[in-house]
């Protein structure tokens, strides 16, 4: 389980340099950077990629015929 606690430091914001931010700390060993001006979040990417990554199954538009056995398979 990930567990954070958020504190307001005064970072700047690398996108719009405001102040208003929440600095997250991860007992994990890392930290995240969120913005309440513009939005802004440090690990956008990384949740894109997640997204990316959802499994679905992907189809081909040449698709192949499968060769049909010419025996009977038995189990």
């Amino acid at each position: 389980m990930i567990d954070a606690e958020g504190s307001f430091e005064g970072v700047p914001c690398p996108e719009c340099g405001s102040e208003r931010t929440i600095s997250w700390r991860f007992e994990e060993g890392f930290d995240e950077l969120e913005c309440r001006t513009c939005g802004y979040r440090s690990d956008a990417e990384a949740i894109a990629d997640l997204q990316r990554a959802s499994g679905d199954v992907l189809t081909r538009d040449d698709e192949v015929d499968a060769p049909v056995p010419k025996r009977p398979l038995r189990a």
